[in-house]
C-alpha cells in the first residue's frame, strides 16, 4: 500500500487538528459532516490550499476535487477525528465518482496531541459512475483518533467527487435492534392491569400495573432471577382468590407471586425441574393456584409455599404440554387442554378421576391453546376456533362434553361470562356470544388489538394487548355501544431477541423479532449514538420472523406460526403485504404419508427466489408433525405446499441450474416423539418446475442440512460440520469436506432447524463465508482451505452489507465483522 508523509505538528496546529472529541458510545464511528449535506463543514485543507469545493452532483451533496496541476496534491480530512484504539483495524469506505483521473480515500491515524502516526489507502479509483473506495489498516501504538482522506496525489489531474465517507472497525456490536412494547401475558385486580412484558437473555422481564381507569402505568417491577436459572419471559398470570398475582415464566418453569400494593416481586421457585414453560395458570379455592407446564406435560397446584405434582407425570398419556387451564370452583374439577396431538380432559381434584371431553373431530389438532370455564360452560380454542361445550355427567359418574356452538375465525382470547354473554374478537370485530340461545352477534366495533386478557371494569369490558404501536386498552359498553381503543402510557419498553436477520435490496440489514415479534431496519455504518436502542423505531405488525430473503425488490419476509409469507417493497407502507400462508395448507390428519399431501406448516426457515419471480419457502410442520414442505408462491397464484421428504423438515434452499435444491432435517416440529425420526438421515433434494419432479439425495448419518447457496454455478451446503459441493446437473456426484465437529444436536436440538449459514461477498471473489457452532470462517474456493476469522459464544445467523461486510447475532445485539479479501 502506499503511504503518504505525515504533516508536520506545526501544520496540523495551523489547521487545528489537535482536537480530540470526547469518546462517543456509538458503536458505529460516525463522521459528523460524512454526506458533506453542510458543505466542507468538519472537512479541514490538506496539502495544496484550494482545489476542493461544495458541490451537487448526481443529485448528491458531494466534495468536489478539482486537481488541474501535476505536481500539486489536494485533498480533505474529516476533524476532529474519531476515537480510536491501537491495534485495532479500521476500514474507511468513500463513495466517489471521477470525472476524470484517479481518486484516493486514505485513513489516518492521530495520537492525542494530534500527531500523525500513520495513513493507508487501498489504492486509487476511477471511472464515471458511483465506486466504493476503502482503506483498511491497524491503528498503531499511541493511537487515540482515526479519521479520513479524500485525497488527489501529485501525478494526478483530474475531477472527482466524493459522499458518504464512513469508518468502520472490525468486529463491531452494533447493540439492539429491536425493541418490545407489549405484553405476553395479563390479569386484572381491583380495577388494574398486571402485564408481563418478555426480555431476553440478557434483559429481565418486568411486570407493569396499569390503571385500567387512567390507561396508565402506575408501577414497573423487574423479575428477579439467578445466573442458573434465568428468567426471560412469561405466558400465564391469574388472580388467586386472596387477590395476589401469580405469574409463571420461561424458560425455568417458575411462578412468581406480587401483592398489589408493594412493590416487590417474590421468586416462589421452580413449578417442576428442567429449563421449561409454565405455559397457563388458573386460581383456585382459597388462594390456591393451578398451572401446567412444557415439556414434560405436568399439571401442578401451589398452595400455602408448597408445590405439588397433581396426578402422573404426564398428566395425560404421550403430552408434552399443558398448554391450558379452566378451573371449576364449585366442582372442584380442572380442565386441561394438552398437546401434542391435541386432548382435552376434565380432572376431578378429589377424585383425581380424568374424563376425555376433546370432539373427536378435533383429535388431529395439535393442541388445546386455550381454555375457560365461565357461566356455566367450558370454552375451548383450538386453531382459531372456539368451541362451547357443556360438560355432562353419565350415569356411571364419568363426564362428557356436548357441543353447543362452534364459533371460527376467532382470537384466542375471550371475555368472562357477564348478562349471560361471552365476549370476543372474531374476523377483527368484536362479538359476543349468548349461552342461554347460542347465538353469536356482532358489532362494528373493531378493537385492532391482540388482546392478552379481558376483565370487566363497572359493566366496561375492558380489553388490554398489544396493538401497532405499543400497548393498548380496549373498552367497550354493552349497554351503549360506546367504544375505545388507546395506547397505555408509561409501558416497559424492552430489548428483544433476534432471531433472523438478511440484507434488503436497499442495503440495509432487516431483523427479525423472537417471541415477540417486530421488525428492526439498520442502515450500515449509520447508526446512532445509543448502542442499547434500536437504530430506527421498531416496526410493529409481525410475530416472529424466521427468514428473509432479497429478491426482485422486495424483502420477502417469513414469519411464525402458520408459516407466512410476506412481502415488503423498501419505502412503502408497513406492514408487509400477506402473500400466502402455509398453516392454512395440507390436511391435518396428513403427515406425507403414502397417498397423503403435508400437514399444516408452521415455520419457515429457508427462502429462495426464481428468476421468474417464483418465491420458494422451506417449512417446519405445525406441532406434532414431522414432515415439512416445499411451498411454491408466484404473484397472481394463491401458493401450494408439496411434499419431498416424508418425514423430515425442509430447512435449507438454493435455486441453480433451473432447479430447486433443498436440505432437510430429521427433526420435524416440536411436539414429536423421538425429537428426531428413527432410521433416517438428513437429504438434498431437487424439485424441478417445469414438471414438478422431486429427486432424492441421502446423506448417510446426518441430521440435518441447514445451509445451502449458489456458488458461480455449482451448489454448495453445510450438513453439520461437513461442507457439500456438487453440479446442479450432476447431484449424484456430490463431494463432501469434514471442516468442523457436528454440534451437538441433542443437547440443542433447534440447531438442527437453523445452524449453518453459506454466502459469497462481491468483494472477495476467491472466498465463500460462512456461520456454524459459534464460528464465522471463510472457504478458499478453489483448495477449499478453511480459515476461522472468529469464534463467540452464541454466533448465529449471517448476512452481508453492501460494502461486502459480514452481519451475525448473538441474542438481542447485532455485530459487523469486517472482510479483508
Amino acid at each position: 500500500m502506499r503511504r503518504l508523509l505525515p504533516r508536520t505538528l506545526a501544520a496540523a496546529l495551523a489547521t487545528g487538528l489537535l482536537a480530540v472529541p470526547t469518546p462517543a458510545g456509538a458503536a458505529d464511528l460516525q463522521i459528523a459532516n460524512g454526506g458533506f449535506d453542510l458543505g466542507l463543514t468538519g472537512w479541514s485543507g490538506s496539502h495544496s490550499p484550494g482545489g476542493v469545493t461544495a458541490a451537487t452532483w448526481d443529485g448528491r451533496t458531494t466534495a468536489r476535487i478539482d486537481d488541474t496541476a501535476a505536481d500539486k496534491a489536494y485533498g480533505r480530512e474529516s476533524q476532529p477525528g474519531l476515537p480510536a484504539t491501537a491495534g485495532v483495524r479500521y476500514t474507511a469506505y468513500g463513495q466517489v465518482w471521477t470525472e476524470s483521473g484517479a481518486a484516493d480515500l486514505y485513513l489516518r491515524f492521530r495520537d492525542s496531541s494530534g500527531q500523525l502516526l500513520g495513513s493507508v489507502t487501498g489504492g486509487s479509483v476511477s471511472g464515471r459512475k458511483w465506486n466504493t473506495a476503502s482503506a483498511s489498516g491497524v491503528a498503531p501504538a499511541g493511537t487515540t483518533s482515526v479519521s479520513a482522506l479524500i485525497y488527489s496525489g501529485v501525478g494526478n489531474v483530474g475531477t472527482a467527487f466524493w459522499d458518504d465517507v464512513l469508518i468502520s472497525k472490525d468486529d463491531t456490536d452494533l447493540g439492539v435492534q429491536l425493541e418490545s412494547s407489549v405484553p405476553n401475558a395479563t390479569t386484572f385486580a381491583g380495577g388494574k392491569a398486571y402485564a408481563v412484558y418478555t426480555g431476553t437473555a440478557d434483559s429481565n422481564p418486568q411486570l407493569a400495573v396499569i390503571d385500567v381507569a387512567t390507561e396508565k402505568v402506575t408501577s414497573k417491577l423487574t423479575f428477579p432471577d439467578t445466573t442458573d436459572t434465568p428468567t426471560v419471559g412469561g405466558w400465564a398470570a391469574t388472580t388467586a382468590t386472596d387477590g395476589s398475582v401469580y405469574l409463571g415464566t420461561y424458560p425455568n418453569s417458575k411462578l412468581y407471586r406480587h401483592v398489589p400494593g408493594t412493590t416487590t416481586l417474590t421468586d416462589l421457585g421452580r413449578a417442576e425441574g428442567g429449563y421449561s414453560f409454565i405455559w397457563d395458570l388458573e386460581a383456585g379455592a382459597n388462594g390456591k393456584v393451578y398451572g401446567g407446564t412444557y415439556d414434560n406435560g405436568r399439571y401442578f397446584k401451589y398452595d400455602n409455599g408448597t408445590f405439588t405434582t397433581i396426578g402422573a407425570t404426564p398428566v395425560v398419556v404421550g403430552a408434552e404440554y399443558v398448554r391450558s387451564i379452566a378451573h371449576d370452583p364449585a366442582a372442584n374439577a380442572t380442565y386441561l387442554g394438552t398437546g401434542t396431538n391435541a386432548s382435552l380432559v376434565r380432572y376431578d381434584n378429589v377424585t383425581g378421576r380424568t374424563d376425555s371431553l376433546l370432539p373427536a373431530e378435533y383429535a388431529h389438532n395439535s393442541m388445546v391453546g386455550g381454555l375457560t370455564w365461565t357461566g356455566g360452560r367450558l370454552f375451548a380454542w383450538l386453531d382459531r376456533t372456539l368451541l362451547v361445550l357443556q360438560v355432562v355427567k353419565n350415569a356411571d359418574g364419568s363426564y362428557r362434553s356436548v357441543v353447543d356452538a362452534t364459533i371460527t375465525d376467532t382470537d384466542l382470547h375471550h371475555s368472562p361470562a357477564a348478562d349471560g354473554k361471552v365476549w370476543f374478537v372474531k374476523e377483527g370485530l368484536l362479538q359476543s356470544y349468548d349461552i342461554a340461545t347460542k347465538a353469536v352477534q356482532a358489532t362494528n366495533v373493531r378493537p385492532d388489538l391482540d388482546v392478552t386478557g379481558y376483565s370487566w371494569e363497572n359493566g366496561t369490558l375492558a380489553g388490554l394487548g398489544a396493538g401497532p404501536d405499543g400497548t393498548r386498552i380496549f373498552k367497550y359498553s354493552p349497554a351503549t355501544g360506546a367504544s375505545s381503543t388507546r395506547l397505555v402510557t408509561g409501558t416497559p419498553v424492552l430489548p428483544a431477541a433476534i432471531n433472523a436477520l438478511g440484507t434488503g435490496p436497499d442495503g440495509r440489514i432487516y431483523t427479525g423479532g423472537y417471541l415477540t415479534g417486530g421488525t428492526g431496519v439498520y442502515d450500515p455504518l449509520h447508526g446512532d449514538a445509543d448502542d442499547n436502542r434500536p437504530d430506527t423505531p421498531t416496526r410493529n405488525g409481525l410475530n416472529q420472523t424466521d427468514s428473509l430473503l432479497a429478491h426482485d425488490g422486495k424483502v420477502y419476509i417469513g414469519v411464525y406460526p402458520s408459516a407466512r409469507l410476506y412481502s415488503y417493497e423498501p419505502g412503502g407502507t408497513w406492514p408487509p403485504k400477506l402473500q400466502y400462508t402455509g398453516g392454512a395448507t395440507g390436511d391435518k390428519a396428513a403427515d406425507c404419508r403414502t397417498g397423503e399431501g403435508p400437514p399444516p406448516q408452521d415455520r419457515p426457515y429457508a427462502l429462495a427466489g426464481a428468476p421468474d419471480g417464483t418465491v420458494y419457502m422451506g417449512t417446519v410442520p405445525k406441532y406434532g408433525k414431522r414432515s415439512g414442505a416445499l411451498n411454491i408462491w408466484q404473484d397472481g397464484t394463491p401458493g401450494r405446499a408439496v411434499c419431498v421428504i416424508p418425514d423430515q423438515a425442509v430447512v435449507s434452499l438454493a435455486y441453480a441450474g433451473g432447479k430447486v435444491f433443498g436440505g432437510t432435517s430429521t427433526r420435524g416440529a416440536l411436539g414429536v416423539n423421538p425429537v428426531f425420526a428413527p432410521g433416517v438421515s438428513a437429504e438434498v433434494f431437487s424439485y424441478d418446475p417445469a414438471n414438478g419432479a422431486v429427486a432424492r439425495y441421502p446423506l448417510p448419518s446426518t441430521r440435518a442440512i441447514t445451509a445451502l447457496t449458489e456458488v458461480d454455478g455449482q451448489v454448495w451446503g453445510l450438513a453439520g460440520g461437513t461442507l457439500l459441493t456438487f453440479d446442479p446437473a450432476a447431484p449424484g456426484a456430490m463431494k463432501t469436506q469434514r471442516l468442523f465437529p457436528d454440534p451437538d444436536y441433542d443437547a440443542k436440538p433447534t440447531m438442527a432447524w437453523r445452524d449453518g449459514v453459506l454466502l459469497t461477498v462481491p468483494k472477495d471473489p476467491d472466498h465463500v463465508y460462512g456461520t456454524q457452532g459459534d464460528r464465522i470462517f471463510k472457504i478458499d474456493k478453489v483448495t477449499k482451505a478453511v480459515t476461522v476469522l472468529l469464534t463467540k459464544q452464541g454466533v448465529e445467523d449471517l448476512t452481508a452489507d453492501r460494502f461486502g461486510d459480514l452481519y451475525y447475532k448473538i441474542g438481542e445485539r447485532l455485530y459487523r465483522l469486517t472482510v479483508h479479501p
